[in-house]
């Protein structure tokens, strides 16, 4: 079992990207933004229920995994419109998410 400060940037990911999505949906009516925002907020709680409970290292490469995706799809959406708020952020948010990630799940292998 992982120490509880290896959760932390995964509860936050998890609640950005979950109010992101809604407040996308609030704001234009965007049904894409409210799944994309609720799948990889599941995801990411799902990743530090994993990390805290049961296997550090299967967590942090669920993490990696994650991050990766949402780095890729979001840095094609910033490619695409060429907006930093959100593409640009969460691209950022994505990359980063991963190093962490890869780090730790190097750590615990």
């Amino acid at each position: 079992m992982a120490p509880a400060g290896e959760v932390h940037l995964d509860i936050a990911l998890s609640a950005l990207t979950s109010l992101g999505g809604v407040m996308g949906y609030v704001r234009k009516k965007s049904l894409p933004s409210l799944l994309g925002g609720l799948t990889f907020g599941v995801a990411f709680g799902a990743t530090a229920y994993i990390i805290q409970t049961h296997d550090a290292f299967v967590g942090h490469s669920v993490g990696c995994a994650t991050s990766a995706v949402m780095a890729t799809m979001m840095g094609m959406r910033l490619a695409k419109t060429q907006k930093v708020m959100p593409a640009g952020i969460l691209t950022g948010v994505g990359l980063l998410g991963f190093a962490y990630h890869a780090q730790k799940a190097r750590q615990w292998a």
